[in-house]
């Protein structure tokens, strides 16, 4: 029986595809065969199946070992989940409610099975606070969020170890697991960040201080700020700062978004690109078409784009949530602003219009962070730690 294979317990839901694989995002499978490449034996995911497909955007239908590593259909009960990972070298999982008696299960049965943590219970309140309108169903939100913590932290205690994206659940469970391994998901690998005389290229343009190219990216959902944009936008007008504003992204809120722009007679400036691939269109435009990234973020959401958006030579100035006040602390790079407050934001880029010295040596401070957190550098990392917290240690 193998007793080298990992397991890796997604929380990520995959569909049936046409071909009779398992539908799942690209992201996800291109980080469970880095895995795969570091692991000293098989990785398999098991997926629970849903009927219907997320709402990302990279939906890719994968067959069993297509991309150098195993998916299953995760069995439907504990009894038969034990069967299936009885024999494993360890597993990996999201922590969270749900997975209360998998952890338990997994502890009976002496299989060492290793949390990842995204959302500290400050972060899971500024969500709820910025889409959840009915004041008695955020209440309700808040209670669940605060019972579900406490079974997450019941689950911690009896796991074998933690792996934190970004330094809010990282600080939160230190007491718990003060060897948990603090890591920034990102999906530039080391080739792809930008280069040396690229950066100097940033640079020069930069300091010919032609009117600030700005963009945002991501998700047009509530959660990601996406309806202070405008707001910025007419802001640095009245100061009277020579900039274009581009958005990046689709989502619920794309109409709304069109409709405030026109509203505030902001065309001219904010202009909204849709969704692009990520390496061919999303690095590439920030690469060569951005000075500035700012992020409206209302809430500590440890998002991929912080790492992703600074491999690119482009730093980020923005609302100070827990997430990004942590990528600032450990990089150097970044410019914060008070939560919510769209003058203080505005009043940072007027100033950095100002001085481009300050952008210049935050984008290369912002390089080197990427390369010391690229891709393939921090799933070598985890794996590392998943080994020393499994049976093969």
């Amino acid at each position: 029986m193998l007793r080298n294979e990992l397991i890796l317990l997604p929380m990520l839901k995959a569909n049936r595809g046409e071909r009779g694989g398992l539908v799942i995002t690209r992201k996800y499978m291109e980080g469970a065969a880095e895995f795969a490449k570091t692991w000293p034996g098989p990785v398999t995911s098991l997926f629970e199946v849903s009927p219907t497909r997320t709402t990302d955007l990279d939906h890719i239908e994968v067959t069993p070992d297509e991309m150098g590593t195993g998916i299953e259909e995760r069995p439907g009960n504990l009894d038969a989940l034990a069967d299936r990972v009885r024999n494993s070298a360890g597993a990996l999982t999201y922590l969270c409610r749900e997975e209360g008696p998998t952890a338990k299960m997994f502890h009976r049965i002496g299989v060492p099975l290793v949390f990842t943590s995204e959302y500290s219970h400050r972060t899971e309140r500024q969500i709820i606070n910025a889409t959840t309108a009915n004041p008695i169903l955020r209440i309700r939100r808040k209670h669940w969020m605060w019972n579900a913590q406490r079974s997450c932290r019941a689950s911690l205690r009896i796991s074998a170890g933690l792996q934190c994206s970004g330094t809010p659940t990282y600080r939160q469970f230190h007491n718990i697991k003060p060897d948990a391994l603090l890591f920034f998901d990102n999906r530039v690998r080391t080739t792809d960040v930008i280069s040396e005389v690229n950066l100097e290229r940033k640079a020069g343009v930069l300091a010919a201080k032609r009117p600030l190219r700005l963009v945002f990216g991501g998700r047009l959902i509530s959660m990601k700020g996406v309806r202070y944009l405008p707001l910025v936008a007419e802001a640095l007008r009245r100061r009277h700062i020579p900039f274009t504003m581009e958005i990046y992204g689709n989502g619920p809120l794309e109409q709304k978004l069109r409709n405030d722009i026109a509203t505030r007679e902001l065309g001219g400036c904010v202009m909204l690109r849709g969704a692009l691939d990520f390496r061919t269109g999303w690095t590439a435009a920030l690469r060569d078409g951005a000075d500035l990234f700012v992020c409206c973020h209302p809430q500590g959401d440890p998002s991929s784009t912080y790492p992703e958006v600074m491999s690119c030579g482009v730093p980020i100035v923005g609302f100070g949530n827990e997430a990004f006040e942590g990528v600032v602390d450990t990089s150097g790079s970044g410019f914060v602003t008070p939560l919510g407050d769209v003058e203080a934001l505005a009043a940072r880029i007027a100033q950095l219009h100002s001085d481009r010295n300050a952008l210049i040596e935050a984008a290369r401070v912002a390089r080197g962070f990427a390369l010391e957190n690229s891709f393939e550098v921090t799933f070598r990392r985890r794996m590392e730690h998943m080994i020393a917290c499994s049976r093969l240690a």
